[in-house]
């Protein structure tokens, strides 16, 4: 695929306008709440893609009545325990599989198989599997997945130590099954990765009628307050983040929304680190953002609460006037495809040069436009196909694989093309 499709549009013409689609992590957190929450929830807004239709095959597959109305809003019934119909296909998604696996653990009538892409499982999994095994649930690896045994009974509480470095998801992930046990559970940890999504997480506990206190190193979640409710789910920073760095890297101005100012989602960061380095950013109504460029000056950012921006940011880094440095980077390459190392090659592709310096800082040196060149490799990964794009505006070049943005963007390509029609 040719990514130098911004000399079609006139020099100086305004970008946009872009509508986002639902955010994922909001998404798979709510769909998981309105299983466990007892009687009918509704959800509008929500991201149709590949990770979300993986919750969504799996909740059907334990037999959650789960329904599409002609809208699109989706509606579950929830409280009953899941019982497996047959495998369950998970895919390459990460929320799903290690959000559902404490529910399945501590819930499930009877074993249940597990399976989808071998990335999926080569990623970091035994730090949530050992609180499980503490309650007497046995995972037994087979394949690309495995076979989940669950306790032999559903505890009262859920007390647990989690080790936590590796992914806030292992703690999203208990603290969502705590939830709907009868009395709770203390979740602790001394360190977390990304502690952005676990404030996500206490945001939609709280609209299920569960709030959980949040502090640095433990959590306490009530048991036995779920409840089914309506609820519309926010736009995704993560999938406006490639938009807003088209603006940046290009000099023009854009507008995108729905966006919430005050979401907890962690990669609204991605504003003030553009803003830092000179571009303007304006809210309008109606959830609207508008940011305009140039750079004028590299990125200095730790992106420790917002590590998913890596990619993304580091293509902007290779296309800026100065020198860039990011880090909070340690959990990229446990991701997907190992994202510190492929954003380095990215930057290289780009004319840059790359500096990997303590498994989680990248040093970027932007340098001239590079001529003709091989393809860029995402290596199956939606967030560095994301990343060439921005990059591809300025550099051009040929990207392998453009279909791989289908894992939480089925429609990136288009509003792309949209964005940059205008």
């Amino acid at each position: 695929m040719i990514l130098s499709l911004l000399e079609d549009t006139a020099p100086g013409a305004a970008l946009g306008p872009v509508r986002v689609p639902g955010s994922k992590s909001a998404t798979n957190r709510a769909l998981l709440l309105a299983a466990l929450a007892p009687g009918s929830s509704q959800l509008t807004g929500g991201l149709d893609a590949e990770d979300t239709r993986c919750m969504r095959g799996a909740l059907r597959g334990l037999g959650v009545p789960l329904e599409v109305a002609e809208d699109g809003a989706w509606s579950l019934t929830g409280g009953a325990r899941p019982r497996a119909q047959g495998p369950l296909w998970l895919g390459a998604s990460g929320t799903t599989l290690r959000f559902l696996l404490p529910w399945l653990a501590l819930f499930a009538e009877g074993p249940v198989e597990l399976r989808g892409e071998p990335r999926l499982f080569q990623r970091p999994l035994q730090p949530l599997l050992r609180p499980l095994r503490a309650c007497g649930a046995r995972w037994k690896p087979a394949g690309p997945g495995g076979w989940l045994h669950p306790a032999p009974g559903i505890p009262r509480r859920l007390d647990a130590e989690v080790d936590a470095r590796a992914s806030s998801q292992f703690l999203t992930g208990l603290a969502l099954a705590a939830a709907a046990l009868p009395e709770g559970g203390r979740l602790t940890w001394t360190e977390a990765a990304s502690p952005s999504y676990l404030t996500l997480t206490t945001h939609w506990l709280r609209h299920f009628g569960c709030d959980a206190p949040l502090a640095a190193g433990h959590w306490e979640i009530p048991g036995g307050r779920l409840r089914a409710g309506r609820h519309r789910l926010p736009g995704d920073w993560s999938a406006a983040a490639a938009f807003l760095a088209a603006a940046a890297v290009t000099g023009r101005r854009l507008e995108l929304g729905p966006l919430d100012a005050d979401d907890p989602q962690g990669d609204r960061a991605l504003t003030g680190i553009l803003a830092e380095a000179g571009c303007t950013v304006t809210w309008g109504a109606d959830q609207t953002l508008a940011v305009a460029g140039p750079l004028r000056r590299g990125l200095e950012a730790d992106l420790t609460d917002c590590p998913d921006l890596g990619p993304v940011l580091a293509a902007v880094a290779a296309l800026a006037p100065g020198p860039s440095v990011l880090c909070g980077l340690h959990t990229l390459p446990l991701k997907e495809c190992d994202r510190l190392d492929a954003s380095a090659d990215l930057v290289r592709w780009l004319g840059g040069t790359a500096a990997v310096e303590g498994g989680h800082t990248l040093r970027i040196q932007p340098g001239p436009r590079p001529g003709p060149r091989p393809p860029f490799n995402p290596r199956n990964d939606h967030r560095m196909a994301f990343a060439a794009a921005v990059g591809g505006l300025v550099c051009g070049g040929d990207l392998l694989d453009p279909g791989c943005v289908a894992k939480t963007f089925p429609g990136f390509w288009d509003v792309w093309r949209g964005m940059l029609s205008c």
